[in-house]
């Protein structure tokens, strides 16, 4: 058995499902025209019922649309219909594995060893039905014996339509025969010869038929009498995760965008959800509207047409609500030149994460919440300080001889089996930030006295020097240095401390003391 999921009157259901919740609501009760074309020259390329009953045509101007009153009239955005179909597309494959994309709109499955995990066809049906519904559509719902009798049911009746084995002529027999992919020579022929229906069409002879029609003329007979058995076409899973929004009115306060950060979100976590997937990393798009003034930009605005954003996170996730406060965290640090006039969302799909906790190792803070604070971290220190050097995260020591050369990456959270417990450091240097400018008497070779604390201390013990050295290749980044690591007599008592001369300006400092 086959099933065909249709979305009648496509663009309409796309251009509601992208602006509204209640987009099934709008579209069975009120009259809804999609304009296409030129911008100078729009016209009506889809309609729904109520706005045939209203008196809407293919092909009318906008302005004639607005002369009918209490239309509500969209313009056509192929991503939007993207997206929808799509969408469509996941509701299909989360009843079977093999689903072609047939045209916008129109998707067909193969049901094929389904009976015992969703019940008989018009159980099944109607689970289709609700998803989609779930989903934001309203679509008619066909299963045959063959895809082409489940896809002409679905495009030629409402609601939810069975075809029994065999019978199939008969459930087509009262349709058209304008739904046929016919040549329009071929429908101008068919209506000379006085046929309207399937059933017309379909006991026609088809010997005669194949002598003025050809080929296509006998193909076209055996559509009509539901006997073309062919396989279908499976398509690839999409791997990109993207949810956007388009504002009618630019918005400029981020609590007006909260609502809809949120709906966003909840979308794009329950489409991975449905491909068993999680998200690593979320990336932001917000496009501007430009203002025809740059001047009166806020200071410390971020201008352009959009802004950009990515989180990497240490975890994969499908927790809707950890990644809302995330990106309502580092929005609210944000301040826009402009108003904003559409958000795209997009999610990273990885595996999800599967750990187990050890009874015999310290439990781990959890990962959601660790990441939520040291975003709040981050909106008070700043994410990076006036070196370019990150603020918040795991120390990890550079690949070079520079002394304390390191930078921050991003907590990652390990699995229990990482857990070692950790050794004892007998000695620790204590670095003082920045370090401390000091000036240094020799005697001889060796240091004898080092200005400390205001005064100069004297020295007992002194080791070195070590001489080190680095990027010599490169004069905005070369560095050398001569270290000492001394004793120093002081009121507390004798302290160990470092100290280092930088040769490339002959200053003296002390970097820190042993603890």
């Amino acid at each position: 058995m086959f099933a065909c999921l249709h979305a009648p009157n496509f663009s309409c259901q796309a251009a509601l499902r992208a602006k509204y919740a209640d987009a099934q609501n709008r579209f069975e009760q009120s009259p809804v025209v999609v304009l296409g074309g030129p911008a100078n020259l729009l016209k009506v390329v889809a309609f729904n019922r109520p706005a045939r009953k209203a008196g809407i045509k293919m092909g009318m101007t906008k302005l004639q649309v607005e002369n009918c009153g209490g239309v509500s009239i969209h313009k056509r955005v192929t991503e939007h219909e993207t997206l929808a179909h799509g969408q469509l597309l996941a509701c299909a494959k989360s009843f079977s594995p093999s689903v072609e994309s047939t045209s916008p709109g129109t998707v067909l499955l193969d049901l094929s060893g389904t009976e015992k995990l969703f019940g008989r066809p018009q159980v099944i049906a109607r689970k289709i039905s609700h998803e989609a519904r779930m989903r934001g559509f309203v679509a008619n719902i066909a299963i045959a014996s063959n895809p082409d009798a489940a896809l002409y049911s679905a495009k030629g009746f409402s609601g939810i339509t069975v075809a029994p084995r065999g019978k199939e002529a008969i459930t087509l027999s009262c349709l058209g025969v304008d739904l046929l992919p016919a040549p329009p020579e071929v429908l101008e022929t068919l209506d000379g010869w006085g046929i309207r229906t399937f059933k017309d069409f379909a006991e026609l002879p088809a010997i005669g038929l194949t002598q003025r029609l050809g080929q296509t003329g006998l193909y076209l007979q055996r559509l009509a009498q539901g006997r073309v058995i062919r396989g279908l076409l499976p398509t690839e899973s999409s791997k990109k995760f993207i949810e956007s929004y388009e504002f009618d009115d630019p918005v400029e306060t981020l609590e007006s965008l909260i609502f809809v950060f949120n709906w966003l979100l909840q979308r794009l976590s329950t489409k991975l959800l449905l491909h068993s997937l999680a998200t690593s990393e979320l990336r932001l798009v917000l496009q501007l509207e430009v203002r025809q003034n740059e001047t009166d930009q806020p200071k410390g605005a971020i201008g352009g047409e959009q802004y950009q954003h990515s989180w990497k996170l240490p975890f994969p996730t499908q927790d809707n609500n950890v990644l809302s406060r995330l990106l309502q965290l580092d929005l609210e640090r944000q301040t826009f030149a402009a108003p904003i006039k559409k958000i795209s969302i997009e999610g990273i799909p990885t595996k999800p994460r599967i750990s187990q906790g050890n009874l015999f190792a310290p439990s781990l803070p959890e990962a959601e919440k660790l990441e939520v604070t040291l975003a709040r971290i981050r909106g008070i220190i700043g994410v990076c300080d006036a070196n370019a050097v990150k603020c918040v995260g795991a120390p990890k020591v550079l690949d070079t001889y520079k002394p304390d050369s390191f930078t921050l990456d991003p907590f990652l959270t390990a699995g229990a089996s990482d857990f070692a417990p950790v050794r004892p450091i007998p000695f620790a240097l204590r670095m003082f930030r920045p370090a401390l400018e000091t000036s240094v008497k020799f005697a001889g070779a060796s240091p004898l006295f080092v200005h400390l604390w205001s005064g100069h201390r004297r020295v007992i013990a002194a080791s070195g020097p070590w001489l080190s050295s680095g990027n010599w290749w490169n004069k905005a980044l070369a560095w050398a240095r001569e270290e000492w690591d001394v004793a120093l007599k002081t009121q507390a008592g004798i302290g160990l401390y470092r100290i280092y001369q930088d040769q490339m300006c002959g200053q003296w400092f002390v970097e820190g003391m042993f603890d």
